[in-house]
């Protein structure tokens, strides 16, 4: 593990301080309790402290039962209860357990499987685990005094039921390992960008890669430039920073005749401050959070390659950093792409489409089966879609559906925009093949897709996701910081590279 998670197991019986009963309740939104529970819950239920409502908890002290203290918590009824209603839970839960200085905490895992059901049991147990870790997530290393780490020591899933142990374990594992690269996401994107430069990145994601296996390349300015990556490069070119290519690749150890190259892409612009189209300076402090795309896709790759995914995986994260130094790139300039078209640079604040152009081309060389890329590419895409769903482009109907299958099943929420050509007519250059923006900000989310859209060859399947308003401050969801990287999409991006067909 990458981070110092709570150690989570499983075991026939508890001595820790504190166990949790989780409920659902009936179709009456009433909680119906078993003549075994304890006379401490029956009395909550009865004087309607505790109807097993989402998200609802009460803490009973060991003062009043002879061995530990009990935390009921409560998902709502059976029949509307979802995953993500289970995470918020346990993100709740979290909270409560924190406040309540719990050391060692137990989950009746039996009790709950008799009333719901493997199936149902598991998916809820999980979800509810997710949660609650992804709730304890902080970023202090750089605060001169840490705040007071959690009380909490261990987890222990509590089930006596034999048959259950294999589905118990696997939940475990599935837990931490996703966790664990969501916090990735998270610390890399939280990075302050004079510590997060392209370099720090490289390094870093080079020696996690080595640690897990992956093979991992790593190409500077002059190997860029060898590739004619030219739009790349015009972004970093008012920074002294050097800008990075990172390249991975996982191989599964089996996959079969069935198994799919997916290819991940992810813009990595460690500080954008428009360049010398210069962005005004309210907030401006968010813009260490613009490389997110190229961190999501790392924990996404990842998440998948240690869920042992069967199919191959190829990732290009692209860093740079957008400053307006003495060398930087002009509105006005036009850049030969690698691709060999030409684009007039209109305006230097509508980069990421420029790291992106040429890496989604060098992603091609590869002849992956199918090309994903991620990018807080648009302010746009916040005035469109609000903070609740991050919006999907595609050349290919039947790869749109399985990513937004993906992003069902893990209640990340896509929603998809059109890419009509037309959209492309507005972006045509008197001088260049094509300019980087249009002339006015009307449908910038899909203008900036458009443009990507023109560095795909005939025949790629190619999606991509502008997730600029979910990577950061997305603290709506219980288990998601108020402040900074959300980590959102790992979890999406993985689940549909491990499953694409």
């Amino acid at each position: 593990m990458l981070h110092n998670l709570f150690p989570l197991t499983h075991a026939k019986s508890f001595e820790g301080d504190t166990l949790i009963s989780l409920f659902f309740q009936n179709d009456k939104k009433e909680l119906t309790l078993n003549s075994q529970a304890p006379t401490e819950i029956h009395d909550l239920v009865k004087n309607g402290i505790f109807n097993a409502s989402s998200k609802s908890c009460s803490f009973i002290r060991a003062s009043y039962i002879e061995n530990h203290n009990l935390l009921v918590a409560g998902f709502g009824p059976k029949n509307t209860s979802t995953p993500e209603g289970a995470r918020q839970t346990g993100a709740v839960i979290f909270n409560k357990v924190t406040s309540e200085k719990v050391k060692n905490l137990g989950i009746d895992v039996d009790a709950f499987l008799k009333v719901t059901g493997k199936e149902h049991a598991s998916v809820t147990l999980a979800a509810f685990l997710e949660g609650f870790y992804l709730a304890s997530y902080t970023f202090d290393k750089y605060k001169s005094v840490a705040k007071p780490a959690h009380k909490l020591q261990s987890i222990t899933l509590v089930s006596n039921d034999k048959k259950a142990q294999s589905w118990i374990q696997n939940v475990i594992n599935k837990t931490l390992i996703t966790v664990d690269c969501t916090f990735l996401t998270r610390d890399l994107s939280n990075e302050p960008s004079n510590i997060g430069t392209p370099t720090y990145y490289a390094n870093t994601i080079s020696k996690i890669a080595k640690q897990y296996g992956l093979k991992c390349k790593v190409m500077g300015d002059a190997e860029a430039k060898k590739e004619k990556m030219n739009l790349f490069l015009s972004v970093g070119e008012g920074s002294a920073q050097e800008s990075k290519v990172v390249i991975l690749e996982y191989a599964p150890k089996t996959g079969g005749k069935n198994a799919k190259t997916v290819s991940l892409v992810g813009k990595g612009v460690t500080f954008d401050s428009g360049g010398i189209s210069i962005k005004p300076s309210m907030k401006m402090e968010d813009m260490k959070h613009d490389m997110t795309g190229a961190a999501t896709m790392m924990g996404a790759t990842l998440m998948a390659a240690r869920l042992a995914s069967k199919n191959k995986i190829l990732t290009i994260l692209v860093f740079a950093e957008n400053m307006p130094g003495q060398n930087a790139t002009q509105p006005g300039n036009i850049i030969t792409a690698r691709n060999g078209k030409t684009v007039e640079i209109i305006n230097t604040d509508a980069e990421g489409r420029l790291v992106l152009a040429d890496a989604l081309d060098l992603a091609q060389d590869y002849k992956p089966d199918v090309i994903l890329d991620s990018a807080t590419l648009t302010g746009a895409c916040t005035v469109a879609l609000g903070r609740l769903a991050s919006a999907l482009f595609s050349n290919d109907s039947k790869l749109a559906d399985q990513i937004l299958d993906a992003s069902e099943q893990t209640e990340e929420h896509l929603w998809e925009l059109p890419l009509w050509d037309e959209y492309y007519d507005d972006m045509k250059s008197n001088y260049a093949d094509m300019m980087n923006s249009a002339n006015d900000g009307a449908g910038g989310t899909i203008r900036g897709a458009i443009f990507l859209k023109q560095f795909i060859r005939e025949g790629q399947k190619w999606a991509h996701v502008d997730l600029a308003n979910r990577a950061y401050d997305q603290g709506y969801l219980a288990y998601n910081p108020r402040k900074g990287s959300s980590g959102v999409y790992v979890r999406t991006f993985a689940e549909f590279t491990m499953n694409y067909r």
